[in-house]
């Protein structure tokens, strides 16, 4: 099934990318911006996102079509790279879950704004895990595309 790539995707894609490119300082050096705008452009929380001058820069650096390669797929319904940036996204935000719990209890007091920071988070990555087994789902048999990592 043909379909955009959601902002979530385009983001985990964008940190391979700028981890491919050498990272966050050499991306930065390369697009001519400074190394707070490119880890901007990787957050989950912010919704920056890198532009397509940018993607096809850093691609082009290294030599590999990660995140318009993700996107061809996603157009023409391969769906692989889909399930692994959902993956990605999960663990992210079940990682950032855990550490607003050991933020929460670091102090041995919990605070209101602690607490709702944590179900904040959690709730986060309950949506996150639930578009990972969504984009399962969508999987069909048949040959795997070539992963990027």
């Amino acid at each position: 099934m043909s379909r955009p790539l959601s902002s979530g995707e385009v983001k985990a894609l964008w940190r391979q990318l700028v981890k491919a490119a050498g990272g966050v300082e050499a991306a930065a050096v390369e697009l001519g911006i400074k190394h707070q705008r490119v880890s901007l452009l990787q957050s989950p929380s912010a919704p920056d996102m890198p532009s397509f001058m940018q993607i096809m820069s850093l691609e082009a650096v290294v030599g590999r079509d990660i995140i318009t390669g993700a996107a061809s797929r996603a157009i023409k319904g391969e769906d692989d790279e889909a399930v692994q940036a959902a993956v990605v996204e999960a663990v992210q935000a079940s990682a950032a879950a855990l550490g607003a719990v050991h933020a929460m209890d670091a102090d041995g007091h919990r605070t209101e704004a602690e607490v709702r920071e944590v179900q904040k988070s959690t709730q986060k990555a309950l949506a996150e895990a639930q578009q990972a087994a969504d984009a399962a789902q969508r999987l069909k048999p048949g040959p795997v595309f070539e992963q990027v990592h």
